[in-house]
C-alpha cells in the first residue's frame, strides 16, 4: 500500500512528520508527503500558468466540467462556486463568483501555508474537483513518463483549512465534516474544531454574550480558556493524533470500503462530539479495536511480503 499525504501548511498545531510516522507504523504503508495537493499535480504536469492536455474536442476527456480546471485560475473560480451563500438550502444558487472571490481563492492555491478560512464549501463538490484535478495531472504524467508498477492500493489524502459541509435533509441544514472519505480522501483541520458538537456550556455561554452584549471575541477566549480540555482548539497540539484517526479512517476506507467503527474508543470511532473525539483519539483509552487492529495487522503483513 502507498499513501500520499498532502499538506497546504495553514494548520501550525499539525505535525505532519509525526502524523505521517504514525500512519506508516500503523498501516504498514509507505507514506509519502508530497506538500500541497494542487500546486504538486500542477508541478507534475507542468500546468501551473499553463494548460493541462486536451483531447480533439479541446476538453479533457470530454468533460464538460474539466476545461476550467486547466489552470489554477479556472480551479479557483470553481472553488469560489463551491462556497455555500445560502445555508439554508440544499442546492446553491447558480452564480458566478466575483473577481474578489476568485482572486482570494487563487491566492490561497498559489500562496504557501495561505488559508482559506472562515467559509463554508460543498464538499462533494470540493471532493470532485481534486478528483478532476488528479486524474487529469495522472493522465498527461503517463502520457510523458514511463508508468511505475501500480501498488495494490493507493490512499490520496489532503490536509485541508478550508471547511467541508454536506447538506442533511432530515434537519435541513449543512453539516461540517472532520474527513471526506473517497479518493482522494480530504482531511479538514478547521472540521477537526468546528465540526464535532461542543461542550452544552459552550453554546451556552455564546447565547449568554448575546444576551448581554458582550463582545464575541472576549466570550471565546474565556470560554476556550475554560473548556479547552473539553474540545479542540484552533492552535491545539492534539490535532495531530485527532488527524491520525481521520487518515486511518481514510485508508481503511480506501482498503476495505468500510471506514468507521462502533467502538468509542476505537480510532476509527466517527465522533460526534468533541467530548468523543478526544476520548477515541486523544486519551489514554484511544487505541484500535481487536477488529481493526486485525485489519492493520492485515496490511502490515501485506507490505512486508
Amino acid at each position: 500500500m502507498k499513501v500520499s499525504l498532502y499538506d497546504e501548511g495553514t494548520c501550525p498545531a499539525l505535525r505532519v512528520g509525526e502524523l505521517a510516522e504514525g500512519l506508516a507504523r500503523l498501516t504498514g504503508a509507505r507514506v509519502e508527503t508530497r506538500g500541497e495537493f494542487v500546486r504538486d499535480w500542477a508541478a507534475t504536469v507542468g500546468r501551473t500558468h499553463g494548460s493541462a492536455p486536451t483531447d480533439d474536442r479541446g476538453s479533457c476527456r470530454g468533460r464538460p466540467m474539466c476545461p476550467p480546471l486547466t489552470t489554477t485560475e479556472g480551479l479557483a473560480r470553481a472553488l469560489a462556486r463551491a462556497r455555500v451563500v445560502d445555508p439554508l438550502s440544499r442546492l446553491q444558487p447558480e452564480r458566478e463568483p466575483t473577481a474578489v472571490e476568485v482572486a482570494a481563492e487563487q491566492r490561497a492555491l498559489e500562496t504557501a501555508g495561505k488559508a482559506s478560512v472562515g467559509l463554508l464549501y460543498d464538499g462533494a463538490v470540493v471532493q470532485w474537483l481534486m478528483a478532476e484535478w488528479m486524474e487529469c495531472g495522472s493522465e498527461a504524467k503517463a502520457g510523458s513518463v514511463a508508468a511505475e508498477a501500480a501498488p495494490t492500493v493507493e490512499c490520496h489524502v489532503i490536509v485541508t483549512a478550508r471547511l467541508l459541509g454536506t447538506y442533511m435533509a432530515e434537519d435541513r441544514r449543512w453539516h461540517a465534516h472532520t474527513v471526506l472519505l473517497g479518493e482522494p480522501a480530504i482531511l479538514s483541520t478547521s472540521g477537526l474544531v468546528q465540526a464535532p458538537a461542543r461542550p452544552k456550556e459552550y453554546y451556552q455561554g455564546q447565547m449568554l454574550a448575546t444576551n448581554r452584549l458582550i463582545p464575541r471575541e472576549v466570550v471565546e477566549a474565556e470560554l476556550q480558556r475554560r473548556l479547552a480540555d473539553r474540545m479542540l482548539l484552533p492552535d491545539d497540539p492534539r490535532i495531530t493524533a485527532a488527524a491520525l484517526g481521520c487518515a486511518l479512517q481514510a485508508v481503511s476506507f480506501q482498503a476495505t470500503g468500510e471506514a468507521f467503527c462502533e467502538e468509542p474508543v476505537c480510532r476509527l470511532y466517527n465522533a460526534r462530539r468533541q467530548e468523543e473525539l478526544l476520548r477515541s483519539q486523544c486519551s489514554e483509552e484511544a487505541r484500535l479495536c481487536p477488529r481493526h487492529e486485525a485489519l492493520f495487522r492485515s496490511l502490515r503483513e501485506t507490505a512486508c511480503e
